[in-house]
């Protein structure tokens, strides 16, 4: 019997939409930087899908359309422009209407969207019922060539052999289609499950009121790919099984016509089976669970330590980074194989319990044919159905281990979903707040910094320049009344308006695989901001200028020409207020005056410089070293 694996090798397509969605948004969006590479890890992570209803398409622009008109999937741009009002200067093109995401954001009410929801419910039973035909189609080719061995054979009738023979091609005919439009549709269910519960959790990961707990780049990883992945595999389960149960209620009717004591040991074998394996699959759902939990952990030190393998060896630490990935590369083992070894007895144990019953059946039905209870032909079905009924008994008796499969995942998936915001919820402000009063104040120690309008403000925070920097991007929680913009406080403002007004990115900002132009702005540059940053200079010594690759991370270029890239890119930004901490650490002091000079250009928006460079700081229109706790002036 062809049976479809409970999650088949079916890759999700959005693989490049992810990327390039991610890295055409602003630096500011992300509350988190790792959560940002993690997201474009995890679509590089995912090939593309091999099915030919493809749920999306990589396009230059990063749009994830649907393949068909009824159930239009969700683009992942859709997810960030949600999230992220502060898009750059060149938006993208219109994309579909967003969906609402599920109410119910718990283990079960992930695996009912992921399978029932848009559409796929409807898919999903339109499936099952095609595998289910597939295989009473399969159970009735035994009962078939019985038949023929009693009618036509026996009879030695060439008339009736041609129409059973015609009848048999029938069956064969049908369970093939069967299978072959079940298989199809539940791809479809799959593939769009698994696409929908990755956009969830991109969405929770980019949104802009952040993560109160901190998660390694490597579980969100995991869980986004892997986990997802396994939850909207539950599709598989439920048309696989209630397949087994149509199989079995055909081989058990037609051994009821046979002969009904037959029928009675089948379902006897199949109780026993059922009750016996899902008792022994109890403890898998934990050791699934606990499985999951180390692999994260491995793969976030994998993850950590490839990112940092430059500082790693800098510090001369490669030792003891492969001692702990060493650690926990064994703990993972040791959870996956106590996993296996659970699992592989589970199916020893189902195995033996099928074969025993099933070869008890047969050599019963011998003894009846001996004895004249039954006819050759009704032997050769029972000897047949035996042999079919095997494999849908063994199947069903996975249920219990495949359900603790997708409980593991779903739990976790849906632990990140529920990961609780990093800032306050957003509050309502009228569309005449905002206006009166400098564009920027925050309160800093004991005293309050403003910015005014087209002003280079140069501000040396000390040891409180992180904390300053993360509360003009608002990545984390602020009181009220110490950040003001336009007179508005940013906690009734809330993030997303917040970063329509000021783009902050991190110091340590991400630089993605592409092109110079790709990691700048969606469509166009702007020569002052080329200029301003030095970048400029930087695309003369590059072989295709905008157009050169710069590798994974930046890692064609120099430290000083990263530093102006990323530079460059938030001086494209549309926001009228930039923050920048320490732009020119990696340049020389040449190139730091000229663009400190060159920052003075920009009289229709304010640029905030929080840094001790002296350079930089002599540039300035205003410089400010507010009192800090434990430091003076």
């Amino acid at each position: 019997m062809p049976v479809v694996p409970p999650n088949p090798p079916i890759p999700n397509a959005t693989q490049d939409a992810i990327t390039h969605a991610v890295r055409d948004t602003p630096r500011d969006a992300m509350q988190d930087d790792s959560a940002r590479d993690t997201v474009e890890k995890a679509a590089q992570a995912a090939p593309r899908a091999a099915v030919q209803d493809d749920p999306a398409q990589d396009t230059a622009k990063a749009i994830v359309r649907d393949a068909v008109q009824d159930d239009p999937a969700r683009s992942v741009v859709e997810a960030v422009q949600d999230t992220t009002p502060a898009a750059p200067r060149n938006a993208a093109r219109e994309v579909p209407e967003t969906r609402e995401p599920p109410k119910d954001l718990g283990p079960g009410g992930l695996i009912r969207y992921a399978c029932l929801a848009h559409g796929r419910g409807r898919l999903l039973a339109v499936a099952g019922a095609g595998l289910a035909g597939h295989q009473v189609a399969e159970a009735l080719v035994p009962v078939l060539i019985g038949v023929i061995v009693d009618r036509a054979v026996g009879g030695a009738d060439v008339a009736a052999l041609a129409g059973w023979l015609g009848a048999l091609a029938a069956v064969f005919a049908g369970l093939i289609l069967c299978w072959r439009v079940a298989t199809r549709l539940n791809t479809r269910v799959y593939v769009y499950g698994e696409h929908e519960l990755r956009l969830l959790a991109a969405r929770r990961i980019l949104h802009p009121r952040g993560m109160a707990v901190t998660r390694a780049p490597g579980e969100i990883l995991t869980i986004s790919t892997s986990d997802a992945s396994n939850v909207s595999g539950f599709s598989w389960v439920v048309s696989e099984q209630g397949a087994c149960v149509a199989a079995l209620v055909t081989a058990v009717t037609a051994l009821a016509l046979i002969f009904w004591p037959l029928a009675l040991g089948v379902l006897a074998a199949t109780a026993a089976q059922l009750a016996l394996v899902h008792r022994l699959s109890r403890p898998l759902d934990e050791r699934v669970y606990a499985e999951r939990r180390q692999a994260a952990r491995a793969g976030t030190l994998a993850t950590d330590f490839t990112v940092g393998l430059r500082v790693l060896k800098g510090y001369g630490a490669e030792g003891a980074a492969a001692a702990r990935y060493r650690d926990a590369s064994r703990a993972s083992m040791r959870a996956a194989l106590a996993t296996a070894d659970a699992q592989a007895r589970l199916s020893a144990v189902n195995a033996g319990v099928a074969g025993i019953f099933l070869t008890g059946i047969a050599l019963a039905a011998s003894w009846l044919a001996l004895n004249g209870t039954i006819t050759v032909g009704g032997l050769v079905s029972v000897v047949g159905l035996a042999q079919f009924v095997r494999s849908p008994m063994e199947q069903l008796g996975f249920l219990g281990a495949e359900l603790a499969a997708k409980r593991g995942s779903a739990r976790r998936l849906a632990e990140l979903l529920a990961t609780p915001y990093a800032t306050s919820e957003v509050g309502h402000v009228g569309p005449s707040e905002g206006e009166q009063g400098p564009v920027l104040s925050v309160r800093v120690g004991g005293e309050t910094i403003e910015a005014r309008r087209g002003e280079l403000l140069g501000i040396d925070a000390g040891d409180a320049a992180a904390e300053l920097l993360d509360v003009l991007a608002y990545r984390i929680p602020v009181e009220p009344g110490r950040y003001l913009l336009g007179g508005a406080d940013a906690v009734r403002l809330g993030p997303e308006r917040v970063r329509e007004r000021v783009f902050a990115p991190p110091r340590e900002a991400s630089v993605f695989t592409g092109t110079v132009a790709d990691n700048l702005a969606r469509e166009g540059s702007d020569p002052a901001a080329l200029a301003a940053s030095g970048l400029d200079e930087v695309l003369t010594h590059l072989p295709h200028g905008l157009r050169s690759e710069v590798g994974e991370q930046g890692h064609l270029l120099s430290g000083g020409q990263r530093q102006r890239l990323l530079l460059a890119r938030a001086l494209h930004q549309p926001q009228p207020v930039v923050v920048l901490h320490e732009p020119t650490t990696s340049v020389d002091s040449v190139t730091e005056q000229r663009v400190g000079q060159a920052l003075r250009g920009f009289p229709d928006r304010t640029i905030i410089l929080i840094t001790r460079s002296p350079g930089l700081l002599h540039a300035c229109d205003r410089v400010l070293r507010p009192a800090l706790a434990g430091e003076g002036r």
